[in-house]
């Protein structure tokens, strides 16, 4: 009898560092931010990493389709997600912790084409396939504009480089991190049209009362230093 309540007593007072925190991430990566065998790269990667080696507390990238991730949530799979709170899988059960970085989708044009709004916009542009933009520029799509689809962030930029398109749409730092990767300046492309920003938190299941202390205190001090991420972020396998 005295074992049995030894054992339950042990499990009660475990410690934080005996949870993991178990974050899910699109089975199709997103880089620069996870990528890679298993996620084992990126951004928040890197940030999670540093997240274990200051408080001890093991964290896992889980690959996960977008339209399984409640149900991740619910079996147990995964506990944590970084998204926006509007679109987190379980919003109303999910803890939002930051923000931490800003998601940044602009518009890159060919050089000597410097638009400043969307009704600038005119010719070929290169579109993420099945992604939904801003009504600034859907409205512009069929009437000025010609629409490219890539399946993946890597096609998107070859069409672009090859001037299949007068533009693209792509997060900023993903431009910039595919740029480097090719030796091409991301500078000359670079515009001030914005089409889609919002601020990225790291949502926790709310019930992981010790993960959500563990992370508040971490992040309060910790920032995302992505400029001095980026030139040392290994090259993706595909």
């Amino acid at each position: 009898m005295r074992a049995v309540l030894f054992i339950i007593m042990a499990f009660w007072f475990l410690p934080v560092s005996s949870q993991t925190l178990k974050i899910m991430g699109s089975d199709e990566s997103f880089l620069p931010f996870y990528y890679g065998n298993d996620l084992s790269e990126g951004i928040l990667v890197e940030v999670i990493n540093e997240f274990t080696k200051q408080t001890g507390i093991a964290a896992d990238f889980v690959p996960m389709a977008r339209k399984r991730q409640a149900w991740a949530l619910e079996r147990g799979l995964a506990n944590a997600v970084f998204a926006n709170p509007l679109w987190m899988p379980l919003p109303d059960q999910m803890h939002a912790v930051g923000p931490l970085l800003t998601w940044r989708d602009r518009v890159f044009a060919q050089p000597g084409r410097r638009p400043d709004s969307f009704d600038d916009l005119k010719g070929g542009i290169c579109l993420r396939r099945w992604f939904v933009y801003s009504d600034g520029l859907e409205g512009r799509i069929g009437s000025h504009l010609v629409r490219h689809d890539g399946y993946n962030a890597q096609q998107m930029l070859q069409m672009f480089l090859r001037k299949r398109c007068d533009y693209i749409v792509m997060n900023e730092t993903e431009f910039r991190f595919l740029a480097q990767l090719g030796d091409v300046d991301p500078e000359p492309y670079s515009t001030e049209l914005i089409d889609a920003e919002w601020p990225v938190y790291l949502g926790i299941l709310e019930n992981e009362t010790a993960l959500i202390e563990a992370a508040e205190a971490f992040f309060s001090t910790y920032t995302i230093d992505v400029e001095a991420m980026l030139p040392r972020l290994p090259r993706p396998d595909r």
